[in-house]
C-alpha cells in the first residue's frame, strides 16, 4: 500500500495584506469595494452555488426571493465601504493638491496637511471596521463578497463545495453526463450506475405492461425494439417526484416532459440505468444548464435489511445526490470508435488476463455488460448478441463483462480463479486449452463487437438495441473511417462477419501466468504538497496497464473529518507507447474555507490487467526540491521510490517505509501536520 497527503488552504488572505503601503491600501480598497467588482468563479452570489440553489428549493412555494439575507446584509457592507473608501481617495487627492499647489502659502499647506492628517486616522479607522467585517464574514462564510482573499471558491459554514451528500463516490458509483460537463450533446441519453444493486420496482413504472415466462413484471424494457420503437408507449418510465430521478433545467427550474427508463442487469440484479429523454435537450441557439436529481425513495435489493433506501442513514437535507451539466447547441452525429483493447491485436498474452475495450466516447450500456451464453455454433455470445467470442480449443469463458471508466471502458473479469496475487488476493484465468482432446499450450483468440443498425448510409443514426453505439445513438465505427458500412444483420458473427462497421480483432494466449506487480511512478499533487487551489488536477500514474474498475477503491481521508466526504470519481487514460496508465480523480472542490489535509490511499484493491495487485507497493519517495512537484519513480530512478517489503518496511507512509499500516500512517501524517 502506499499513502500521500497535501493539505489544501484556502486562507490566504492576512499574508497578502499586510506588507501592502497605507496609501496603497487605500487606493487599493476603494477600487475593489465598489459594488460592480465580480465576485470569485465559486462565490455563493452565483445562480449555481449551493447557498442560492438550497434558498431556491424554497423559494417559489412560499413566493419569496432566491437570495440569503447574508448575501444582502454583505452587499450592503461592500457599498457602504466602497463608498466610504470613494470619499478618503477624493480627500487624499485634495489634500494632496492643496499641497502640490500651494506655492509657499503656509494657511493653504496647513490646510492640507490637516485633510490628509485627517484622512489618515479615517483610513486607520475604515480598515479596522474591515478587518472586523473580514472577521464576522469568515465566520458566515461570506468572505469572498468583501475584498481580495480566500481560495477561489466559497461555501457556506461546515458546508462541502457540492450540493447534497457526498454520494459520488459512495452510493453512487458513476453517472452521465459528467459533474459539470460542458458541451453535452442535446441527443445524450442519462446514465448513472450505483454501488449496490438496486430495486427497480422502487422508481421504475412497469407502462408497458411486460412480463417474464413467469408472468412477474419486467421493469426497464421496451417492446417492439427497431426502428418503429416509439419510446413513449413501448418503454417503461421513470416515477414522477423528487423522491426518484429528475431532470431539470437549472435556470427556470421546468421538469423535462418525460423519458423512458432502461435497465442494465447483470445476473438479474440492477446496478445501472439508462434515461432517454422523450424530447431533444437544449436549444439550437442557446447552451442551456440541466440539474439530475436523484432522490431517497430508490431502494437497495437488501431484503434482509428491509430494502433501506440508498440514502438510509443520511440527515434530512443531505438524502439526495445532485449534480448540473450543460448542454451545447448542437447534436452529436459523431461515432463511436474503439481507441485501444487489451490484449492487443496479434500479442501474445498470459491467460490470467482480462479482456480490455476502451472507446473514444461514452457507450450505451444496454447489451454490452453480461455474461456469454454457450453455442453449438463454434462461438460464445453475449446475452443480447452484442458481442462475440471464438476460441479454438478453449470452452465458454465465464465472468461478466462491465462499462466502466465513464462508460468508455469495456472489461471483461473471468470468473474462474487459478491462484493468489502477492496480496492473497484471487487471480482469474480465461480457458486455455481446456476441451477434450485439447493438446496445446497456447490458443487463438477472436472476439468481435457488432455495431448498431443504422438507419441509412447517409448517418450514423441507429436503430434502438440493434448493437453498440453511443449514447447519442450512434453506431459504432468499427474501422475508423468515418464512413456508414452497413454491417450484416444475421444472427451467425463467425464467419462473414468480419466486416465494417463491426469491430474485430485476434490475440493468442497462452498457458502461463503474469506475475509483474505495478507500480506507481508519479502522484498529483506531490507528497505533501502545499496551498494547493481547489480545482487542482488530482490523480497518479502506474507503470502498467492496469484494470478500470478496481480505480474506484482509491479513498482519500480528510482531516479535519467533513460531514461529507469528498466527491470524486476515476477516469483512465491508457498510453499505448509506455504501457502505463494515468489516472486522474475528478473531484468536488477542495474545501477552501479552512486549512484541510487530504490523505489519498491506494490499496491492494488496485490491480492491473492480469490482477496483480499494488504489491509490493511501490511510489515516489517525495517531490522535486527545485519544481516541488511528485518525483518519477521508475526503473531509471529507483533511488526516487519508496519501496515496501513485507518484512523491513511493509508500508509506504508519505514517502516513509517504517510504518507497519494504514493507522499508524495517517497518525503519523496528522501528528507531523503544520
Amino acid at each position: 500500500m502506499l499513502q500521500w497527503s497535501f493539505p489544501h488552504n484556502g486562507d490566504s488572505y492576512g499574508t497578502k495584506t499586510t506588507a501592502r503601503l497605507w496609501l496603497v491600501l487605500a487606493v487599493f480598497f476603494c477600487f475593489l469595494l465598489v459594488p460592480f467588482r465580480p465576485v470569485a468563479a465559486q462565490s455563493i452570489a452565483a445562480p449555481d452555488s449551493s447557498l442560492n440553489k438550497g434558498v431556491a428549493v424554497i423559494q417559489q412555494p412560499l413566493g419569496l426571493p432566491a437570495t440569503d439575507i447574508r448575501l444582502i446584509i454583505a452587499n450592503i457592507i461592500r457599498v457602504a465601504l466602497g463608498l466610504i473608501g470613494l470619499v478618503l481617495l477624493v480627500l487624499f487627492l485634495y489634500g494632496g493638491y492643496l499641497y502640490m499647489t500651494s506655492g509657499g502659502n503656509e494657511e493653504q499647506v496647513a490646510s492640507a496637511k490637516k485633510i490628509l492628517i485627517n484622512a489618515t486616522i479615517g483610513l486607520g479607522i475604515i480598515l479596522s471596521a474591515y478587518a472586523i467585517v473580514v472577521f464576522a464574514m469568515r465566520l458566515l462564510g461570506l468572505s469572498g463578497l468583501i475584498g481580495p482573499g480566500g481560495g477561489g471558491g466559497l461555501t457556506a459554514p461546515g458546508e462541502e463545495n457540492f450540493r447534497g451528500s457526498g454520494a459520488l463516490g459512495a452510493i453512487i458509483k458513476d453517472h452521465y453526463p459528467g459533474r459539470n460537463q460542458k458541451d453535452v450533446p442535446r441527443n445524450t441519453k442519462i446514465v448513472i450506475t450505483f454501488r449496490r444493486p438496486i430495486n427497480p420496482d422502487s422508481f421504475i413504472v412497469n407502462s408497458n405492461q411486460s412480463k417474464d415466462s413467469s408472468g412477474n413484471p419486467i421493469y426497464g424494457d421496451c417492446l417492439n425494439q427497431g426502428a418503429g420503437m416509439n419510446w413513449e408507449t413501448d418503454c417503461d418510465q421513470i416515477k414522477s417526484g423528487a423522491s426518484y430521478i429528475v431532470v431539470t433545467r437549472a435556470d427556470t427550474n421546468e421538469v423535462i416532459r418525460g423519458a423512458a427508463v432502461l435497465a442494465s442487469y447483470e445476473n438479474g440484479k440492477l446496478s445501472t440505468v439508462v434515461i432517454r429523454p422523450y424530447d431533444t435537450l437544449g436549444s439550437a441557439i442557446d447552451k442551456v444548464a440541466y440539474r439530475v436529481h436523484i432522490g431517497g425513495g430508490i431502494t437497495i435489493n437488501d431484503s434482509a435489511n428491509g430494502n433501506p433506501s440508498i440514502f438510509a442513514g443520511r440527515s434530512a437535507g443531505r438524502d439526495f445526490y445532485e449534480w448540473n451539466f450543460t448542454t451545447d447547441t448542437t447534436l452529436d452525429n459523431t461515432p463511436p470508435r474503439v481507441s485501444s483493447v487489451f490484449p492487443a491485436a496479434k500479442t501474445t498474452e498470459a491467460k490470467n488476463s482480462a479482456i480490455q475495450i476502451d472507446f473514444s466516447e461514452a457507450m450505451d450500456p444496454i447489451g454490452l455488460q453480461g455474461a456469454f451464453t454457450s453455442t453449438v455454433s463454434g462461438y460464445y455470445a453475449l446475452r443480447g448478441n452484442e458481442i462475440f467470442l471464438k476460441s479454438g480449443k478453449s470452452g465458454l469463458p465465464a465472468g461478466t463483462f462491465h462499462l466502466t471508466n465513464g462508460y468508455r471502458t469495456l472489461e471483461f473479469t473471468p470468473s474462474k480463479e487459478c491462484g493468489e496475487n502477492a496480496c492473497g488476493g484471487k487471480v482469474y484465468c480465461l480457458p486455455v486449452c481446456d476441451l477434450a482432446g485439447a493438446n496445446c499450450r497456447q490458443d487463438d483468440y477472436e472476439i468481435l463487437v457488432k455495431a448498431a443498425q443504422t438507419f441509412s448510409a447517409n448517418s450514423f443514426e441507429s436503430a434502438p438495441f440493434s448493437g453498440a453505439m453511443d449514447l447519442a445513438g450512434n453506431a459504432l465505427d468499427g474501422n475508423g473511417d468515418g464512413k456508414v458500412q452497413v454491417a450484416g444483420t444475421a444472427a451467425s458473427v463467425f464467419p462473414g462477419q468480419e466486416t465494417p462497421d463491426n469491430y474485430f480483432w485476434g490475440f493468442i494466449l497462452n498457458d502461463t501466468v503474469d506475475v509483474t506487480a505495478p507500480y506507481i511512478q508519479r502522484v498529483f499533487p506531490g507528497v505533501d504538497a502545499d496551498y494547493v487551489s481547489a480545482n487542482a488536477d488530482f490523480g497518479l500514474v502506474f507503470s502498467k496497464r492496469m484494470l478500470a474498475d478496481p480505480m474506484y477503491t482509491i479513498g482519500v481521508e480528510e482531516q479535519p473529518a467533513p460531514k461529507e466526504s469528498l466527491c470524486r470519481v476515476p477516469r483512465m487514460f491508457f498510453d499505448l507507447a509506455n504501457g502505463t496508465t494515468l489516472t486522474r480523480l475528478e473531484h468536488c472542490p477542495f474545501v477552501d474555507t479552512e486549512r484541510r489535509y487530504y490523505f489519498p490511499t491506494v490499496d491492494s484493491r488496485v490491480e492491473d490487467v492480469h490482477f496483480n495487485c499494488f504489491y509490493p507497493g511501490k511510489g515516489p519517495l517525495g517531490n522535486d526540491p527545485t519544481t516541488k512537484e511528485s518525483l518519477v519513480c521508475d526503473s531509471q530512478h529507483l533511488s526516487q521510490c519508496c519501496a515496501v517489503n513485507a518484512a523491513a518496511a511493509p508500508f509506504c507512509c508519505n514517502g516513509a517505509a517504517n510504518l507497519t499500516d494504514q493507522k499508524a500512517c495517517l497518525a503519523n501524517l496528522r501528528a507531523n501536520s503544520p
